[in-house]
């Protein structure tokens, strides 16, 4: 019942896409933060019964959006003159991209464990 709260973290994830495609970072910013919480708190109301190795995953994909996140900071800092960084923006959407590709590994794992 639980895995219903990874589609509102998917449609916002799209939605944030969509958002920075149109060049609206703030909100693209705003979108992901609010798909990491919802990821985070169904990490949080986890289910003792399931191995940790799962846990693990699930946890460095969470590390993996927190640091994304940090980037993603620095980069709207760049875009809006705030800062003399021009490689942060690169390096966001290359780990930006890492990230989502382990989310989605680890989605696609997470749906096909073995739930006996």
């Amino acid at each position: 019942m639980l895995d219903f709260l990874l589609i509102p973290a998917v449609l916002l994830v799209s939605f944030a896409l969509r958002a920075v495609h149109r060049g609206e970072h703030r909100l693209h910013g705003h979108l992901m933060a609010v798909a990491f919480t919802v990821v985070a708190l169904r990490m949080l109301l986890w289910p003792r019964a399931y191995s940790t190795r799962l846990l693990e995953g699930g946890l460095i994909v969470l590390g993996l959006a927190g640091a994304t996140m940090v980037l993603g900071r620095m980069a709207l800092a760049w875009r809006e003159g705030r800062s003399h960084r021009a490689h942060i923006p690169k390096v966001h959407r290359a780990l930006g991209i890492l990230t989502l590709v382990t989310f989605g590994l680890a989605m696609a794992i997470w749906l096909m464990r073995n739930r006996t």
